[in-house]
């Protein structure tokens, strides 16, 4: 059984327990309490905090969103460390942050691998209790109980019958994808979820703009099926835009075109980025799926909700895009950071 030990947040701003077995972060999710947080794998330094007292348990290496003069100041990344005794620290909490299903550990079996693409298939997880959270959530899967974690977005909405589906992208030599795609069905895989925070929103009464590149298809399907099966979205549009390097990795998106009956309108756009597949009949847009967002879509840009989802290059354009070309305001567009 994991040792377990308090931290407590200065400024008398809440409490929260963590086991040896857990990171800072998700302990204090798992208990409500809205630490900030983005890609949950040590790469964006959102959730970084102040260490006033106690010790912690803290990895060797560091990522590029922490240095050797951060942990020399007592900063460190929550994702990444855990403690060995009682804690206070010092972070700027907020609700934002509080799931409305909190996270939990669990195991799901391999049910079935879908494949979509030559390099990217949907894995259908089956837990023996109901699937819940927000449609556009993430879970961190690991192979084993205390291998190393991957990040993925689910494909599909909350269910009761506990079923999780990712879309994965596999990684040529990929550590953890190469793995992952030769499991056989029946497999245990331990998943650990929700998180995020870029999840569908229907209540916002705008039309819906998902942009979405690679394996981010997972995470804006999920969204727009979320907007679809809300019942909220009858009599406004949703703009679908998806960008793959060539015709071939570009998924189905009937999955899509099955949501046009609960929408007011579906508009579909797929993008490919590679020249060569213009003289293979490809008559679509070419580019950049932000370019071609910025140049198929006109406006008033401010009037809708964006989420976004795909490679940081790509996440990073689109919002440069989105704030400084186009004024659209930071709160209406949602999207996590993953790299």
């Amino acid at each position: 059984m994991a040792d377990v030990v308090p931290i407590e947040i200065a400024d008398g701003k809440g409490r929260f327990d963590v086991g040896s077995d857990d990171v800072v972060l998700r302990a204090a999710l798992r208990a409500g309490v809205g630490f900030p947080y983005e890609c949950n794998a040590g790469a964006c330094g959102s959730c970084k905090f102040q260490l006033i007292s106690g010790n912690l348990v803290v990895p060797a290496d560091l990522t590029p969103a922490e240095s050797e003069r951060d942990r020399a100041r007592g900063r460190y990344l929550a994702c990444r460390v855990s403690a060995s005794s009682a804690c206070t620290i010092k972070v700027r909490t907020d609700d934002t942050y509080v799931s409305q299903h909190l996270p939990r550990r669990f195991e799901a079996q391999l049910s079935d691998i879908i494949q979509l693409t030559p390099d990217m298939s949907e894995f259908v997880l089956l837990s023996e209790t109901p699937a819940e959270f927000r449609a556009g959530q993430y879970a961190l899967l690991s192979l084993t109980a205390d291998g190393p974690k991957r990040v993925y977005s689910m494909a599909n909405v909350p269910n009761n019958r506990g079923e999780w589906r990712f879309i994965v992208k596999r990684v040529p030599g990929g550590a953890f994808s190469d793995p992952l795609f030769r499991l056989p069905t029946g497999t245990g895989i331990h998943v650990d979820g929700p998180y995020g925070t870029a999840y569908a929103r229907p209540e916002i009464d705008r039309d819906v703009i998902c942009i979405a590149g690679g394996a981010g298809f997972s995470q804006m399907l999920s969204v727009a099926r979320g907007l679809a099966v809300s019942g909220m979205m009858q009599d406004r549009t949703l703009r679908f835009y998806y960008g793959g390097r060539r015709l071939v990795d570009v998924p189905s998106l009937k999955n899509v075109s099955d949501l046009a009956p609960d929408l007011g309108e579906l508009r579909q756009i797929i993008v490919v980025s590679e020249p060569e597949d213009s003289a293979q009949g490809w008559g679509g847009p070419t580019g950049f799926v932000h370019d071609v967002v910025g140049r198929d879509f006109s406006g008033p840009w401010a009037d809708n909700e964006y989420y976004l989802s795909g490679p940081p290059p790509m996440v990073d354009a689109t919002l440069r895009m989105l704030v400084i070309e186009k004024q659209v305001p930071h709160e209406r567009i949602h999207f996590d950071r993953f790299f």
